[in-house]
C-alpha cells in the first residue's frame, strides 16, 4: 500500500478550538486526537480526481514524528491507481490532492499518525455506487 507522508511534523496542544472547520468536513476521533477531513470537490465520484484537506487537533501537547495519508478498499485487499501528493498548510492543516477512487465499493480512508508513544490510526469509510 502506497502511502503520502509528512515527516517530522511539530503538532501541540492547538490555539483554536477544535471545532469543524467548514462545511462538508467529517469527525474522526482516536485516543489522542480529533480529525476533521472533507472531501474536495465532494461529493467523491468513482474515477474523478479530488483532494482531502484536513485538520489534526491533539487533545493534549504532543509532538507529531509523521502523518500518513491512504485510501483502500478493504474487500478487494488494493489501493487507488493515483499517487497523491501531500501538503502542510499551517496550523495543523493539511491537503493531500491527487486522490482517485477508481471503482464502485466500500473505500476507506486511513490517517496514521506516529508520535513518541506510537502509531494511531484514524479511519473513515466511504460507499461509492
Amino acid at each position: 500500500m502506497r502511502r503520502l507522508v509528512a515527516l517530522g511534523v511539530l503538532v501541540c496542544a492547538p490555539t483554536f478550538a477544535c471545532d469543524a472547520p467548514g462545511t462538508g468536513f467529517e469527525r474522526l476521533e482516536s485516543k489522542r486526537f480529533v480529525l476533521w477531513m472533507a472531501p474536495r470537490p465532494a461529493p467523491v465520484r468513482v474515477g474523478a480526481e479530488f483532494a482531502v484537506d484536513a485538520v489534526l487537533c491533539p487533545k493534549t501537547s504532543v509532538t507529531v514524528d509523521a502523518i500518513r495519508f491512504d485510501a483502500w478498499m478493504p474487500a478487494h485487499r488494493h489501493g487507488m491507481n493515483s499517487r497523491p501528493s501531500l501538503k502542510a498548510l499551517g496550523e495543523a492543516r493539511w491537503r493531500a490532492e491527487g486522490f482517485r477512487f477508481h471503482m464502485p465499493g466500500r473505500w476507506q480512508f486511513t490517517v496514521d499518525v506516529d508520535t513518541a508513544a506510537g502509531r494511531e490510526r484514524l479511519t473513515h469509510e466511504r460507499v461509492l455506487e
